[in-house]
């Protein structure tokens, strides 16, 4: 496809957009119309510079700019022209549509019919994707353009060529591909997000347990606090003596190495189990305190958390 040169479009759309001052009902020079006329005529003569270097992207910006600034239906005609340049089909496309709906009569037939010609032709470069999504309210884009929220009304046009379709949803994530596509083709694209985790939740409440005992688990763990508590102090006891022993032997004289070596073990693996024995005490005595406080909360929950590759247990008491 061969867009026409831009100098018949750009050359009257420069027109329509310069300030008319000689026209009896031209706008006062420094009235807030006259300086929107003039600020759009420069944005379209610095897009009418770039588009003849080459340089399409800033072209563009300027072209909208000035469209932005005073609506005018045949910059329309050279804002899709710059997209086709870009590559850009479907804004190609869609501004040709808009330029032939704005215009209308006020378009020259001539014109009107080559217009209705490319717009044909660009047609043919625009392929439709029909998109397939699991989760609801996520946002489509194309090549980093939003093009619409899930679930979709109807396919997506893209241009032809390569095109990376992604969907964003909040605390999920994104999900990418990239596809092919050739003008006026369909396909169609799935993409799924993992499930989100599932929690099962039971719950008892203190009307529906029977009256039960504290169970095995705490009087073992509660006697054996006792037992390992006083045994803690039995050895801290002993520790305390052998430490004792031992300095005193230091001070004597006579008394052989083995023997100092002998007390010195002695004292260190009291000092050791007596530290194992308290430890272990301070355990028992935890669990005993969690079970007896646990027993006669009102409500508790357990629940099983289960999600792709995991599972994790979840409760309160």
């Amino acid at each position: 496809m061969n867009f026409r040169s831009l100098a018949v479009p750009l050359l009257a759309a420069s027109i329509l957009v310069h300030p008319a001052s000689a026209r009896a009902d031209a706008p006062a020079k420094d009235s807030p119309e006259a300086t929107d006329v003039e600020e759009a005529r420069q944005h379209f003569s610095d897009g009418l510079k770039l588009y003849k270097d080459g340089d399409f992207d800033a072209a563009l910006v300027q072209f909208e700019r000035a469209y932005s600034i005073k609506a005018n239906y045949k910059v329309l005609y050279n804002i899709a022209q710059t997209y086709f340049q870009l590559r850009e089909y479907v804004e190609a496309r869609d501004n040709m549509a808009r330029y032939l709906k704005e215009g209308g009569s006020a378009i020259e037939p001539e014109r009107q019919a080559a217009a209705t010609k490319d717009l044909a032709d660009l047609e043919k470069r625009v392929a439709k994707v029909t998109l397939s999504v699991n989760v609801a309210g996520a946002t489509v884009l194309v090549d980093g353009k939003k093009v619409g929220t899930t679930p979709l009304s109807e396919p997506i046009s893209v241009s032809e060529g390569q095109r990376t379709i992604s969907v964003e949803a909040p605390n999920r994530g994104a999900r990418q591909r990239l596809i092919r596509v050739a003008g006026g083709e369909e396909q169609s694209l799935k993409l799924d997000f993992e499930d989100t985790p599932r929690t099962i939740i039971v719950r008892t409440n203190a009307a529906d347990r029977k009256p039960q005992g504290l169970g095995p688990v705490f009087w073992a763990t509660a006697v054996g606090a006792v037992a390992l508590g006083a045994g803690a102090g039995v050895t801290g006891v002993l520790a305390l003596k052998a430490q004792t022993d031992n300095k005193n032997q230091q001070k004597q004289l006579g008394v052989s190495l083995s023997t100092l070596n002998d007390s010195s073990t002695r004292a260190k693996n009291l000092a050791l189990t007596n530290d194992i024995m308290t430890g272990a005490a301070v355990v028992c005595a935890g669990i005993a305190v969690v079970i007896l406080v646990t027993h006669h909360s009102e409500s508790s929950q357990v629940g099983l958390s289960i999600g792709p590759g995991s599972a994790h247990l979840v409760g309160n008491f």
